[in-house]
Formats: structure tokens, C-alpha cells, sequence
């Protein structure tokens, strides 16, 4: 089957049912169906002499030999938002979410409060670090009503510059659907100057460094001893409609001394749950260091 590879270099600056497995799983609530629509990689600015060609082009290639043999179940980006490259593999494929959804969800209530001079109350700020730190499907799903569901998100999401991401419907959060290039635009507007104040962008950044110890797999196993933060949500889900198949994801921000990197790892259809664990923290690490030679 045929995967797509997306190589840029830029410029600096830069459920049908579920399984459930206690209050922390990722499943979200129940649902019967959700939409599929074709995504693509955000577009990216003018090409950048300080990463190699031959490293974007070397990162590129051991990207697609770590996730090629799962075709269009597996997808894996990064950007380095200080010298500004940028791997995509399988960039327009469509993901369930799970649980990585919930930093948009924070993300939308921060962007909805900010735009009516509002702050989070005592009860907000609870239940979002209960939905970050602790993955809390039911502090999930009480934001998730309070910023209006699939409509608020959706219009947040237009602000943040989000394109190919579906709102779940009705309740059921855990099942929008994304991009790995959406993913990496929400990892952006957290990270950099954008629709989000710095305050916001703390807050969220801070839950997400903040995540307990059993749920920091995925994108931290890329991060070395030489990084001085690291930033993670992961979803996980077994869906029955996939044959009780897992959805495993992860996104997040590793920094270091010389390099900022916002990584996004989304597969479905593996057949355990630490088959894909394995399989995004092998994606990370590919990745950041694959870009780490340049």
C-alpha cells in the first residue's frame, strides 16, 4: 500500500466501544460511527541552510523503514522549531484520538476564555489537571461540555489553525480525528506566539510536564539526559469495531540546548497495547535523532 513521505526543510522561527480499564484510560465515551477526511501537511516556509539536505533526507528514510510495514495504520512527524526541520511520514492519514485530544480541549477553553477576559475557576483548573496529569475521562468529558463540544472545538481549532481535524460527535470526544500535521500545529500554537497568550501556553505546557510517571512512554523515550524539558499526552484505546485493536498515540515537546522539538506519533490497529508503545516511542526516537545528526 502506498505511504506518503513529506521532506521539508524551513526556515528558523518557527469509539464504538471501548475497553475501559479504570478512571485513566484514554477511551473517552461510547459512540457508533465518526467521520473520515483527507488531510495534508501544513504548508512550510523557505528552505533553511542550517539542517543538511542529507540529514533531512537520512531522517526521512529511517522514518519510513521504522513504520512502512504498517502502511496506513502508523504516521509520525517533527519539527524542530529552532532550526526549523521538518519530517513527515504518512502526514495526510486520519487518526482516532483518544486521549491526545484532551490538550485541544484545554487548549479551545483557555482560547475561549481569553476572548471574553475570563479566567479558569477553581473547578476548571481541577479538572484540568486532572485531565492532563492523570488522563481523567470524566474531567474530560466535563470540559469537554463546557467549551460546547464538537462546535466549540471546532471553531477554536479554526482560530489555531487547525484543518483536518473532525470533532468527535456528540459526547464522544475521544474519537475526533486528526493529522499528524494538525498535531504539530496544536504542538505550535502551545509552543510559540500565536492565538494563545503566554499564559495559556504555560498552563497547558506545565500540565504536560506535569503527566504521571506510569503515562510518560511515547515521545519522552527520544528525550536524552541533555534535555532540560519535556512535554507529553498520550492516548491509548482499544476499539471493538477494529477488532479490539489498540490506538496508541502520542505528541509532545522535547528541549535541549541546541534543538526544540515538537514530535507526534498516531498508529491504530496494533495488537497490543505495548505493541504500540513500542512502536511511537521507536517512531520519537527515530526521528529526534535522526534530526539531531544535523
Amino acid at each position: 500500500m502506498a505511504v506518503a513521505v513529506s521532506v521539508v526543510i524551513v526556515g528558523t522561527g518557527a469509539l464504538a466501544f471501548g475497553v475501559i480499564h479504570g478512571k485513566k484510560d484514554a477511551s473517552g465515551p461510547p459512540a457508533t460511527s465518526a467521520s473520515v477526511m483527507q488531510s495534508s501537511p501544513s504548508p512550510s516556509p523557505s528552505p533553511s541552510p542550517s539542517v543538511a539536505a542529507s540529514v533531512i533526507n537520512a531522517t526521512s528514510t529511517q522514518l519510513q523503514n521504522t513504520l512502512a510495514s504498517r502502511g496506513k495504520h502508523a504516521a509520525a512527524g517533527i519539527v524542530d522549531l529552532k532550526t526549523g526541520a521538518q519530517v513527515l511520514y504518512n502526514g495526510d492519514q486520519q487518526f482516532e484520538t483518544a486521549s491526545i485530544v484532551k490538550v485541544d480541549i484545554l487548549s479551545t477553553l483557555l482560547w475561549q476564555l481569553q476572548n471574553k477576559n475570563g479566567h479558569l475557576s477553581t473547578q476548571q483548573k481541577s479538572l484540568a489537571t486532572d485531565m492532563i496529569t492523570e488522563s481523567d475521562n470524566d474531567a474530560a468529558s466535563a470540559l469537554w461540555t463546557q467549551i460546547g463540544r464538537a462546535t466549540g472545538l471546532a471553531k477554536a481549532n479554526q482560530a489555531f489553525g487547525l484543518k483536518h481535524t473532525t470533532p468527535g460527535a456528540g459526547t464522544t470526544w475521544g474519537l475526533t480525528k486528526t493529522t499528524v500535521g494538525d498535531q504539530l500545529r496544536l504542538l505550535t500554537v502551545i509552543s510559540t506566539t500565536g492565538p494563545l497568550t503566554k499564559a495559556s501556553r504555560d498552563y497547558v505546557l506545565g500540565l504536560m510536564s506535569q503527566v504521571e510517571s506510569d503515562q510518560r512512554w511515547g515521545v519522552p523515550h527520544a528525550a536524552d539526559a541533555d534535555a532540560s524539558k519535556v512535554y507529553v499526552k498520550n492516548g491509548w484505546l482499544q476499539r471493538s469495531t477494529d477488532g479490539y485493536k489498540w490506538i496508541i498515540n502520542s505528541i509532545g515537546r522535547i528541549v535541549d540546548e541546541d534543538h526544540d522539538w515538537l514530535v507526534v506519533a498516531l498508529t491504530n490497529y496494533n495488537a497490543t497495547m505495548d505493541d504500540g508503545v513500542d512502536l511511537v516511542q521507536r517512531a520519537a526516537t527515530t526521528a529526534v535523532q535522526g534530526l539531531s545528526a544535523g
